[in-house]
Order: C-alpha cells, then structure tokens, then sequence
C-alpha cells in the first residue's frame, strides 16, 4: 500500500494576488519523474492557499509525510499547522526546506515536532530522503540533511551544487493545473527561473549558496514564459540574482516581448537586474521596459559609504559610472529607481543621508526605495560573531502588508530587522529613515523637487542640506498639519515593538501603503495646509520674489491630483525644459513660456489616485504632469 505524501507551501495571504507554490512545484515535478517514488508513495497536490487552519488540515487526510516550505511569511502558519497534525496524526513524519531555515543545523532543536530538514536545493535531497524512508535504510548518507539519531541532531555534510539539466518544469508538469483550477478568481502569478546561484557575498543576503551561476536549459525557460503567457499570468517574477549577467539573457528578454505581443501576458515581467555589466543590463532593460513589460530599471546601491561597504562584503559602481548607465536609460525614456538598505553596520545618519543625496546629485531624481534590513537565516549579519562585532541590535516585528489586501486568516507572520548598530542608535536609525521618507514624498514624488533642484544648481544649495533643513523645520518649527503628521509617523517607527509601521487609511482603499506613499497622499489631499505651511520653509532661502512666485506656481500646478488630468501653466521662465534636463546643462532663463501637461488617466477618487498613481505609477514620476510618460506641449515667445 501506497503512503500518502502531502506537500505544502503556505502563501502569505488568501487575498489575490498570490504567487504559484513554485519552490514546492519544482519539488514535486521532480519526484514524480522517479518511479520508485511514485511507486511508493501517494502525491497529493499541492496545498498551498492561506486557509482557515481547520480548512487546510482538511486537505491533509491521513497522510504518512508531509513536506513543508518554510520561508518567512508562512513560519508562524506552518507550526500551529505541524502541531495539529501531530496531535490528529502522531506517526506522520515532517519534513521542512526552505529559504527561513538556518543551515547550520539548530533547526530541529527549536522545532522539535519537525522530523527531518533540508537545506540548501531540496529537489535532489527530498527525492533520496522519500526513497530511503520508504526502504527503511539510513538517510546518514543523504547530503544537506538535518536529523535526529539516539537522542542528537546530524548534519550530513554538504552535497555539491545540483545540476540543472534535468530538473522538470513544474508549469509544464502540470503541478498548479488543479489549484488553478480551483481558484479561478484568484490573481496567481509566476515565478520564473532562468538560472542559480550568485557570484557575490552580500552580508545581508542569502540568494543562493553558490558562486557559480548555473543556467537552466534556455528551451525549458522559453516554455516556461511561453506556458506564463498562455495561461494569462498577468505579472511573473524573474528570480535570477542578476538578470542581464549572461548574454542569454537578452535573448530572454526578447522572448518575453515576444510571448507579450503573441498573447497579452504577462503584462510585468520584473526581474532583479545585475550589479555589473552595464552593457547587458541596458540592452535587457531596453528591451522590456521598451515594449512596456517592466517598470523600471534598478541601480542598486545599497548603500555608498566605503566603510559600510568594505563590512557587508559588497562593491558598487562608482557615481560617475552609475551616472553614465542612469543618463543613458533616462536618454532612452526608461526610468530607472535605486535602493538602499537602512541598518547595515558601520553607516551612520550622516553617511546614510548623504549617500542617498549623492545619488541625487549624480541624476537620481526619479525613485528610490529605502528598506530595512532584514536578517535572513543564512545571511552573515544574523551570525552572532558579527552582530556582537558590529554591536547589531535586531526587533521582530510584524510582518508589513504594503500593497495587497492583507488575509492571513488569523495567523500573524514576523521578521527580524536590525533597528541599531554601533554606529548608529536607534534614535538615529528612526532619524535617518524619517529622512528617507521626506526624500521620497517631497523629491522623488515631487511635492517639493523643483524647488530643490533650482536651489542646488542655482544657489549652491546641496540637497542634503535642503531636506536635512526642512526635517528639522518639520519637527522643530513648523505647526499644524504637516507637523502632526510627521511626528505620528517618527512615534510609531520608534516603537519597535508594536511596529505599526504599515500606513492605512480608508480613503486610499484596503491596502497599505510605505510610510513616504501616505505622507504624500495626506500632503495632496491636504494641499491647501500643505502649501500655508511650507511657506516660511521655501523663504528662508531668499529667492527673488518674482522668480519665487512663479516657481511656487510651478510647484503647485504640476503636482496631479483626483479629478484633474491637464495642467495649464504660463511663465516667464523656461521651467520646463530647465527642469526636464537631468544633466543640469540648460540654463533658467527669461522667456515667455507657455505649458500645457495633459493625461489620458484621470482619476475620480482618492483610493484610484493611490493605486494607480502612486502604486502602479510612482516609478514613472506620475505624480507630476512632467513624467517618464507623458509629454507636455511647451512653447516659448519673445516678450
């Protein structure tokens, strides 16, 4: 008789979207190609959607083993789940894998109701795990394997990297067929591997285990898109380390638009694009964001200061080689957005600032995403010898539920994140993301940008000067409005323990949304207390009061708002194409100037604004009139 083996991936909420169980998937493709497997056990589909508990142990009829992925947004679902299934069935046997695993081997001591665990690529260690088990034989020479024995963990040693050659497709296998089936209302999108591994050692990451990248059979990856494509998967998720490394992946990118244009789908292909090779990665880049498939292209930085570098092992492009890539993408009407880690050891508020500032000077006016710094299992920063070298302090926090409709069904989720080091304390760490978040909401979605950028090219302003000064104005000086609503969003990044760190509002609809986002939804919506209250800021800086007027003018008029889709701004000053150049090579001059911004998109309420304008269009600038997407007609004549 057969034994029932059941495999499970807990999604991170019920509520659509919600990515197909792809690690799982490639798991059970994998085993059900071997015959003595599939001779000896049972496969059931895949459980996967966040369920009531008691729906989920529903699906899991008497089973014999039970396989779980285990990654961050399903740990504290799949113990209460391990724990019912040990109290209705005491002989089944859990196995755990996954990316919230440690490798060194202490799972299994904190978790004693999970039997056995694999790390590092589970497909190979899972399917000799099953057939040992199913023999009866010892799984101490299974490689990647955590165990008991007499009474203590073993850890088998290592195994070398898997070949990739002959792991089966788990969209072509046919292992999400049923589940979408099931769930036919359900958004699920895909993620798409085209290769493994990672030729860098960040300390904050765990991508992969292995330096060498291995690349999936190129006629697999073109089905796999293809299969995306034809199942109307509207957003699929490359999860390369650095898509544009390999010269193939062009050839990827060309596929992808060409599914794109052959079907509609997917509508977003997003992939995380690599830290070198700027020919590759423009091309790559080129081709998807060309034909409308990507968003943007990321430059990550992480972080500029050399000493915060040379501690997470990591090497950046430098600002002039960063510029070059960032002027030619922009040149080509592609925007791009930078990211930065906050809490890595050795930076501090000023270094942090500055570099974010840095970036501004060298053209990133468009988007920036800062992110705490998470501490995986497997990454070095959660190694206690160099937490205690780097005086890292950490906080579990509730898990954020930014931009989707959070349905957990009960279970709440948690992660760990370094909230101070030896460099920079925890009041400095709420300071230096404060700071990011004014940089966000007033530069990048504009509330502020031109005024920033006149004051840095014509007044020597720099702009971390700039928004250093209107933080403090905002804490120290201002009133009202502006200031409450900023000092709410300092007090609860500080609290640490409650973490209420996801912005809500009824008005802007069920989800949630970056702290920079909600500032700049209540700073529009409130636009009227808004510009009051700015205004003994901006004078501070002594602006002729003709040119102040008219640029305050500007200012106001090219932020969009609900119910609008045209600006109609005339001046005697050549603001736009001034402020459209990011290389600062045009000078502001007199002239009489006429600009008229007009959008297709209006947008008739403040919950339509937030997701279509500010999620879905933040990385275009579509805040403002003057954007990566639309043009403006803009005349000039002589007085």
């Amino acid at each position: 008789m057969k034994k029932k083996l059941y495999l499970v991936q807990i999604a991170i909420s019920l509520s659509s979207p919600c990515f197909l169980p792809y690690a799982m998937g490639c798991i059970a493709a994998f085993l059900r190609q071997d015959k003595e497997i599939t001779d000896a056990y049972e496969i059931a589909d895949i459980v996967a959607m966040r369920e009531p508990l008691e729906k989920v142990l529903s699906r899991i009829v008497d089973p014999d083993v039970v396989a779980v992925s285990n990654v961050l947004w399903n740990t504290e679902y799949n113990k209460l789940l391990v724990r019912a299934l040990k109290e209705r069935y005491p002989h089944v046997l859990i196995l755990y894998g996954g990316h919230g695993i440690s490798h060194k081997g202490d799972f299994l001591a904190a978790n004693p109701l999970v039997d056995y665990v694999t790390y590092f690529e589970g497909e190979r260690t899972t399917a000799q795990l099953l057939k040992a088990l199913a023999r009866g034989g010892d799984v101490g020479n299974i490689p990647n394997l955590t165990y008991r024995k007499e009474g203590r963990t073993v850890r088998t040693p290592q195994g070398k990297a898997q070949d990739l050659s002959d792991l089966p497709s788990p969209y072509l296998s046919g292992e999400f067929d049923s589940l979408m089936r099931e769930f036919p209302d359900t958004e699920f999108h895909a993620i798409i591997e085209t290769n493994r591994g990672c030729p860098y050692s960040c300390a904050f990451c765990e991508w992969c285990f292995t330096k060498n990248v291995r690349p999936f059979p190129i006629e697999r990856v073109k089905k796999d898109i293809e299969w995306v494509s034809l199942h109307k998967i509207e957003y699929a998720y490359c999860a390369d380390s650095n898509f544009g490394l390999l010269e193939r992946d062009v050839e990827i990118a060309q596929y992808v638009v060409q599914m794109r244009r052959k079907n509609g789908y997917p509508h977003i292909f997003k992939p995380n694009y690599a830290k070198i090779d700027d020919e590759r990665v423009f091309r790559a880049g080129y081709i998807l964001n060309k034909s409308g498939i990507d968003k943007g292209v990321t430059l990550s930085y992480q972080s500029s200061d050399p000493t915060t570098l040379d501690n997470i092992g990591r090497q950046n492009k430098t600002l002039a080689e960063f510029k070059a890539l960032n002027d030619r993408f922009t040149a080509a009407g592609i925007p791009t957005y930078t990211e930065f880690i906050l809490g890595l050891p050795g930076e501090t508020y000023e270094s942090f600032c500055r570099g974010l500032c840095d970036l501004l000077e060298y053209g990133q006016n468009n988007s920036m995403m800062v992110y705490e710094c998470q501490v995986y299992p497997n990454a070095l920063v959660a190694d206690p010898d160099y937490q205690k070298k780097h005086g890292i302090v950490t906080a579990r926090v509730p898990l954020f539920s930014m931009h989707y409709n959070p349905d957990n069904s009960g279970v709440q989720e948690y992660f760990d994140i370094i909230v101070a080091t030896d460099t920079m304390p925890l009041a400095d760490w709420v300071q230096t993301f404060m700071f990011s978040v004014i940089l966000q909401a007033f530069h990048h979605m504009g509330l502020l940008r031109f005024f920033a950028i006149y004051l840095n090219r014509e007044k020597g302003v720099s702009y971390y000067d700039f928004y250093h000064a209107l933080l403090r104005f905002i804490y120290d000086e201002s009133t009202g409005f502006m200031h409450d609503l900023f000092a709410d969003l300092s007090a609860r990044k500080r609290d640490t323990k409650k973490a209420d760190w996801t912005f809500t509002q009824e008005r802007y609809g069920a989800t949630g949304w970056y702290f920079e986002e909600g500032a700049f939804l209540e700073l529009a919506r409130n636009s009227g207390a808004f510009w009051q209250e700015i205004l003994p800021f901006l004078r501070k800086f002594d602006i002729e009061e003709s040119l102040f007027s008219q640029l305050l003018n500007f200012q106001r008029r090219m932020i969009r708002l609900p119910g609008e889709n045209e600006a109609d701004i005339v001046s005697d000053w050549n603001f736009y194409p001034y402020f459209e150049d990011n290389s600062g090579q045009t000078r502001l001059r007199r002239v009489r100037a006429h600009l008229h911004a007009k959008s297709d998109l209006t947008v008739r309420s403040w919950a339509q604004y937030a997701r279509d304008v500010i999620w879905f269009g933040k990385r275009f600038s579509m805040t403002l009139y003057m954007n990566q997407k639309e043009t403006p007609e803009y005349t000039e004549a002589d007085d």
